[in-house]
């Protein structure tokens, strides 16, 4: 179940980057008109988030998997969190979708590791 929330959130995650990046930029910061660059970076962690969307619903089907994929994306969530709370910090982003970015990288954060401690406790 985790797994398949996470997959997802790193779909969701990939739509917005994707898809919508300059939309996604002017939803999270004050930067107007939203910055060529950053949209392009977006662009790049959609396809990041892509990969892990793949990796949490492939992990679903493959039990064996489980344990690593969780730890993969504990880790990757861990460091998405850290970059929000940079980036909140130093007030580069606001507004409720952004907290909903930065609370949510949190809770797959723990939620996959939750799943690496019961999958190596057994």
């Amino acid at each position: 179940m985790v797994l398949a929330l996470t997959g997802v959130w790193h779909g969701l995650a990939a739509w917005h980057f994707g898809l919508y990046p300059e939309r996604t930029l002017a939803r999270s910061t004050d930067e107007r008109p939203p910055h060529k660059l950053a949209a392009e970076v977006f662009r790049f962690l959609a396809g990041m988030n892509l990969a892990a969307a793949a990796l949490a619903f492939g992990a679903c089907f493959v039990p064996a998997a489980v344990p690593l994929a969780a730890a993969s994306l504990s880790l990757a969530n861990l460091t998405q969190y850290l970059g929000d709370r940079r980036v909140h910090r130093l007030g580069l982003a606001r507004g409720p979708f952004f907290l909903q970015i930065y609370v949510g990288d949190a809770v797959f954060f723990v939620l996959n590791a939750l799943v690496v401690a019961v999958a190596l406790g057994r």
